[in-house]
């Protein structure tokens, strides 16, 4: 017996003891459809709006306590080489299907030897009606929705590897037979592998930090970069994905090739020495081309840079032309680039511009790189408090210091030990100590180098 028949056994308008599948059995007559009944799951076809030989298989399902699943899916299947890649799609477009659909989920679901993007909405009737059909069939049209149209477009783009779906379709095919009228298309991954250089995963890896980086400078905001530092604590996608929801269409095509080169090989990308590599070239490559990432080799000369000529250039790349970094002139084309640690901002690195080298002032720590015992006089602090010793004994730079301008090659390092009592007050000026101020007096040649001794005196 067909569902139509079933319906019409039950009699018309509103029942005693209705059921969510009763309301099910009325959306699908209304609609003019007769679905697959397995138990309370029905399923049917379900045409594409815009693309008409598309096809969305949609399942609905009740469950206990009146609550229904609407389970519609993608009718491409994404294969497991390129899933990370096309995962950046479906969850930008899963947050923007929230701000319609708020129960409806979109995320790749495993199968066999690829994943399928399925959308799933779940919603619970707190009572049933003659409306419940209409509210069924409006999840079911806006989980279709989700995956249509445009977001079909982008989603197909995702999966073969292309920027659009204009692009995508202008490939050639070819005909195999079966599923989708004998079409099989040509697989953009597969032809940007072959042509990319022979980069370790690693280092690609490191080329697409480099291109997230590189968008979020450009286009993020206060919000975003928060965001940013958040989700990079998480794994290294959170991050890539931040950058990819903000990125235009070109962008994003460029993340999920960058993506895909990053698991080429299938090996463990955790090579840190080529990760850092590829984003030290990355970010280079960025102010320039950044389709250069994927096919540019880096400049051969990288290997033979200095430690601090590559610090140099890191620290003249955009991204580090302001917060959380700043560069100070110091004269004589020196600067200081300061950071802020803690309330106060601290020298962190030495520039030379003349000389295009970088040198670390003080570590993230607070701990000078410059300085070693040799570099104190330490028959000048005798008679000094035991914690004033001990933080020169650490190198410490906790405290408030200053790095003066550079005069004929020389600069003078002041270096507080210990800070007077107003450092302790607090905003209301409570908090006061009896502390002296305490600091020793040394200079840095351009590289950093100690060329005065740190003393007590002046």
């Amino acid at each position: 017996m067909g569902i139509f028949d079933f319906f019409k056994n039950k009699g018309k308008g509103t029942q005693k003891g209705l059921t969510l599948e009763d309301c099910i059995v009325k959306m699908f007559v209304s609609a003019g459809m007769e679905p697959y009944r397995d138990g309370n799951k029905f399923s049917v076809v379900v045409l594409g709006k815009h693309y008409t030989f598309i096809a969305f298989i949609v399942t609905i399902s009740c469950m206990e306590g009146n609550e229904l699943c609407v389970y519609v899916r993608f009718p491409e299947t994404v294969r497991k080489d390129v899933a990370s890649a096309v995962n950046y799609e479906v969850k930008r477009l899963g947050k923007e299907a929230v701000e319609t659909l708020p129960e409806a989920q979109v995320r790749l679901l495993e199968k066999g030897d690829g994943y399928h993007i399925i959308v799933e909405t779940v919603k619970k009737f707190e009572e049933l009606s003659d409306s419940t059909p209409d509210e069924i069939q409006n999840l079911m049209n806006h989980s279709v929705d989700i995956l249509d149209g445009k977001n079909f477009e982008s989603l197909f783009s995702a999966i073969f590897g292309y920027k659009s779906y204009e692009e995508a379709t202008k490939m050639p095919v070819e005909y195999t037979g079966g599923y989708r009228g004998n079409v099989k298309f040509k697989d953009g991954y597969r032809q940007n592998l072959d042509d990319a250089p022979n980069l370790s995963d690693s280092r690609f890896a490191g080329r697409l930090m480099a291109c997230a980086m590189n968008i979020i400078a450009k286009k993020g905001n206060d919000e975003i970069s928060e965001q940013a530092t958040e989700a990079i604590q998480k794994s290294f996608d959170s991050y890539i994905q931040i950058a990819y929801d903000i990125a235009n269409e070109e962008e994003r095509d460029l993340i999920r090739k960058l993506r895909c080169l990053a698991k080429a090989k299938n090996k463990d990308d955790t090579d840190e020495n080529d990760f850092v590599q590829g984003k030290m070239e990355g970010l280079v490559i960025c102010n320039d081309n950044p389709w250069d990432l994927v096919y540019e080799e880096g400049k051969s000369n990288d290997i033979d840079m200095s430690e601090e000529e590559k610090l140099y250039r890191e620290l003249c790349l955009s991204q580090y032309q302001g917060l959380p970094l700043v560069q100070n002139d110091l004269g004589e084309d020196m600067a200081l680039v300061t950071q802020v640690i803690g309330r106060y901002w601290k020298p962190r690195y030495l520039m030379d511009k003349e000389a295009r080298c970088a040198y670390e002032f003080m570590s993230i720590d607070e701990v000078l790189q410059i300085v070693t015992d040799e570099d104190i006089e330490w028959d000048s602090m005798k008679g000094l408090p035991q914690d004033a010793f001990d933080r020169a004994k650490a190198h410490s730079f906790h405290f408030p210091g200053h790095v003066y301008q550079y005069k004929n090659g020389v600069a003078e390092v002041e270096w507080q030990l210990n800070p007077d009592g107003m450092y302790y007050r607090d905003d209301d000026g409570f908090g006061m100590t009896d502390d002296e101020e305490i600091n020793l007096y040394g200079a840095i040649d351009r590289k950093g180098k100690v060329v005065k001794k740190f003393t007590l005196k002046r």
